[in-house]
């Protein structure tokens, strides 16, 4: 099939492109190709290339960002996808388009289902909420992930590591809970997805396992660490709490574990613990067997 995939500088897009270029003919566009925030222009960008599936992960991620302009963040989180998503349904083609567990208000603990109703604390929940609406009018499918780690491009777990090794003091956020998203796993899921013609609808795609804070994480790789004689024992992580973090303006929802029993039911294959997946993760970024 011949593929769309936007946003490949970032992780997602880049981990995507990667994995799907081995089956599929892949035409990449990233933003300098197709910018969401102008969303006529984007939909121009796609006039004169056939395709069979567009993916998009693209979009504005930065919390603060849609805080400070929530006009933007309309544009390339609603406006944008929404006008992708019209112009593949009307040219016959898929949509799969990618959103966030931040459309939950995380107020109680428990994984969300794909049923579970929605109360975005931020600009940017909101608007990632009302672009999930607009694709899945147009008929698209819609995959929210959370956390999202993997090689492509460094996260939280990549800092963490560089802050150990480098015997810098290490802390993290520990009242706040989701399950992460390994992108190779993701992209396996998306490859199978892809491969389920006539699927559609709404789906949680994130590693399994309990919910974990970010504490919960850190302190995971301070263990991997240690097993292997990388750290010297007794290393600790210092918990913080989201509002000793002043950088964080926008508002954060505390519980947004997601439940993946509708991928499962598709796939027919359970995600891997998170655990699993990040020491995967950290064996390949220290080039450990």
């Amino acid at each position: 099939m011949r593929l769309v995939i936007t946003g490949t500088t970032g992780r997602v897009g880049r981990a995507l492109a990667d994995r799907l270029a081995g089956e599929h003919e892949v035409i990449e566009m990233p933003r300098a190709l197709l910018d969401l925030g102008d969303p006529e222009a984007a939909v121009r960008a796609l006039w004169e290339i056939p395709f069979d599936v567009l993916i998009n992960p693209a979009g504005l991620t930065g919390l603060e960002e849609c805080e400070d302009d929530p006009e933007l963040a309309r544009r390339a989180n609603v406006l944008g996808p929404a006008a992708l998503a019209r112009h593949c349904r009307d040219e016959g083609a898929r949509m799969i388009h990618f959103s966030t567990d931040y459309v939950f208000d995380g107020k109680s603990p428990g994984l969300k289902s794909e049923e579970d109703l929605t109360s975005p604390l931020s600009i940017y929940g909101m608007t990632k909420h009302e672009g999930e609406l607009a694709v899945l009018e147009a008929g698209g499918t819609v995959v929210r992930v959370a956390w999202v780690f993997g090689p492509e491009k460094a996260a939280f777990p990549d800092q963490l590591l560089a802050d150990a090794l480098a015997g810098r003091p290490l802390g993290a956020v520990a009242d706040k809970f989701s399950l992460p998203t390994y992108t190779r796993d993701l992209a396996e899921w998306i490859a199978a997805l892809i491969g389920r013609v006539g699927t559609s609808g709404l789906f949680h795609a994130c590693n399994s396992g309990e919910p974990v804070s970010w504490h919960g994480m850190a302190e995971e790789i301070v263990s991997f660490l240690t097993d292997r004689g990388l750290l010297e024992p007794g290393v600790t992580v210092r918990p913080l709490s989201v509002m000793d973090l002043p950088s964080l303006r926008a508002p954060r929802p505390i519980h947004t574990a997601m439940a993946t029993d509708q991928l499962v039911a598709v796939l027919g294959v359970e995600p891997r613990d998170w655990r699993v997946a990040l020491h995967d993760h950290l064996k390949s970024s220290l080039d450990l067997e």
